[in-house]
């Protein structure tokens, strides 16, 4: 699937089995939140970001309400893996709202608002995947693009 984001001229392309598996996670930790990492490569011409898979955070507290996940040094020798055998990078976060919309908090905007002025990311323009769902599985799911100090909705 690809969706567009006429504002900032990206687009994000991936498939729909990554879909089933954030589904699948979520019913996992129901009724908690839970989350990870979209990971992918930006086209040549950086047109578009192709999410081609998500790792699961491994250190992380959640409730029903929240999410937070710490960057361990096993996290980081994965991400350096991953790009050394595969060519993919971070792109951007996921995580669910259960029971809950796809609509992004003042919280969620913060973190990426966060990890765009890092200069250790070396990410721009952070992609958010937010996925509302409930115990019979995803109600809706969006995807933003953190640009100009602005949460932008991708179509």
């Amino acid at each position: 699937m690809v969706l567009n984001n006429r504002i900032i001229g990206l687009q994000i392309e991936f498939e729909d089995e990554i879909i089933k598996e954030f589904e699948k996670i979520a019913l996992e930790f129901y009724p908690n939140e839970i989350g990870g990492y979209l990971m992918g490569y930006y086209t040549k011409d950086r047109s578009k970001a192709v999410i081609v898979k998500q790792i699961r955070a491994n250190n992380f507290e959640n409730s029903p309400t929240s999410f937070k996940h710490n960057v361990d040094q096993e996290l980081k020798e994965t991400f350096i893996r991953m790009f050394n055998e595969e060519k993919i990078h971070y792109l951007g976060e996921w995580h669910t709202h259960p029971n809950s919309n796809s609509n992004y908090s003042l919280t969620d905007f913060n973190a990426l608002k966060k990890i765009a002025e890092n200069k250790k990311s070396n990410i721009e323009n952070p992609i958010l995947l937010i996925i509302g769902f409930d115990k019979k599985g995803i109600k809706d799911y969006t995807f933003n693009v953190f640009y100009n100090n602005k949460l932008l909705k991708y179509e």
